[in-house]
């Protein structure tokens, strides 16, 4: 029989189901509702736009480190939903006004999703002190949250075809409303990420792990590597989901886009795992792998290009592509990372992480936000995936290419 307090952690799925299915349902249309409302004045803006909420989405809680360490769990998740619903009331009226509205009102929008998703990851860490049962944990929250991004944008796109935005921003607030209503139930209350007290010894210096890391060119490469793959993630909400909307007016077609990354990606990544693992007990380290992703990144935008034009059919096979480039780059971020400065404290790393990732997305947010708009009445967005199919293809080439000629080299 599951102990009480094994039903609780448990219960924590259901708020990751919610989450997730609100999350891509949001952002499977958002990109598409700032371009028709925003797109008036600049198709830059709505690249700015996007741009500013994957900023704060993945990097903000990188910046508050000490209000993160004094609060509870429960009360870090519940001011992050209150962001949220607060920011998506807002919305409307901010899009029709000044353009730095909109800019504040989806910088809080992401604040509050970063609040989220840190505090309900570092519940389970904190509350679940054994590995295995943390790993179990997780497993089972990434499945339900896998679950609710393949249907959160089927349904999303039909609430929204079928009865307009105003419904779908209802449906979408409601769902956070009742998340957040859930929160003092499922988490435990009085659990803190961090509840020791920072000793100097472990007090770390995130700027000069930053310094440090510009001095191996090692390193850099990792960084790199982890930076455009970044960009290229950024794509998914950006520039695709626009493409995505212009290319049929099924919404059940159009939220499938979204749901067969969503299952492919967990259709795929133990395959992909233990080819990985294979990979590196034969001597290859995370930083390769990576680049290989960009690779299979390139491809995917390549087979993207092609299908933009009016071949949804093929925009699905490219969606396959770029999911098992995301169960390659996603699970060795850190890993590279961590291999290029293993000397350096855990802490400044997986913050680095956060910044690199942050400034990447948004990033690619915010080029696919502006570009797509600004080339598709001429018809010329295929270009910009070929040129970001370059983007990837090139340095997984030249890297295949070198890592041929060392192998020679060895054997003579």
């Amino acid at each position: 029989m599951e102990k009480p307090s094994d039903s609780k952690n448990s219960s924590i799925s259901v708020n990751y189901f919610l989450n997730s299915a609100a999350y891509s349902g949001l952002f499977s249309l958002l990109s598409v509702i700032l371009t028709g409302q925003v797109s008036a004045t600049s198709s830059l803006c709505v690249g700015l736009a996007l741009g500013v909420l994957s900023l704060f989405s993945r990097g903000s809680t990188v910046f508050i480190g000490g209000l993160i360490e004094r609060s509870s769990t429960v009360s870090l998740t519940e001011t992050g939903f209150g962001f949220i619903v607060f920011s998506l009331l807002l919305l409307q009226p901010a899009m029709g006004g000044f353009i730095g509205f909109l800019f504040l009102d989806l910088a809080l929008l992401g604040l509050g999703l970063s609040l989220v998703n840190f505090a309900l990851r570092g519940h389970i860490i904190a509350r679940v002190k054994d590995k295995k049962s943390q790993a179990a944990l997780f497993a089972l929250v990434t499945m339900t949250a896998n679950l609710g991004s393949a249907i959160g944008p089927l349904a999303s796109n039909y609430i929204y075809k079928a009865f307009g935005q105003t419904l779908f921003v209802i449906v979408i607030v409601g769902l956070y409303v009742f998340s957040a209503l859930l929160t003092p139930i499922v988490l435990t209350h009085h659990v803190f990420i961090r509840n020791e007290k920072s000793s100097k010894e472990n007090t770390s210096s995130i700027v000069k792990t930053i310094t440090d890391s510009l001095k191996s060119p090692g390193t850099v490469l990792a960084i790199l590597a982890v930076f455009v793959g970044s960009i290229m993630n950024g794509q998914l909400f950006a520039g695709m989901a626009l493409e995505f909307h212009s290319l049929s007016d099924s919404p059940v077609i159009r939220g499938l886009f979204y749901s067969i990354d969503a299952i492919s990606v967990i259709a795929l990544q133990m395959p992909v795992s233990k080819l990985i693992s294979r990979g590196m007990a034969n001597g290859q380290n995370a930083t390769s792998f990576i680049i290989k992703s960009l690779g299979i990144y390139g491809i995917s935008f390549a087979l993207f290009a092609c299908g933009v034009s009016s071949y949804w059919w093929i925009c699905i096979i490219a969606l396959v592509v770029f999911s098992i480039a995301e169960c390659i780059y996603a699970p060795l971020i850190n890993i590279a990372l961590v291999e290029a400065q293993p000397d350096k404290p855990l802490v400044d790393i997986l913050n680095y992480r956060l910044i690199i990732a942050a400034i990447g997305e948004s990033a690619g947010s915010f080029l696919g936000g502006w570009i797509v708009p600004a080339l598709r009445p001429a018809g010329l967005t295929a270009w910009y995936w070929c040129a970001l199919a370059l983007v990837g293809i090139i340095p997984a080439v030249v890297s295949n290419q070198i890592g041929k000629r060392g192998k020679r080299i060895i054997r003579r």
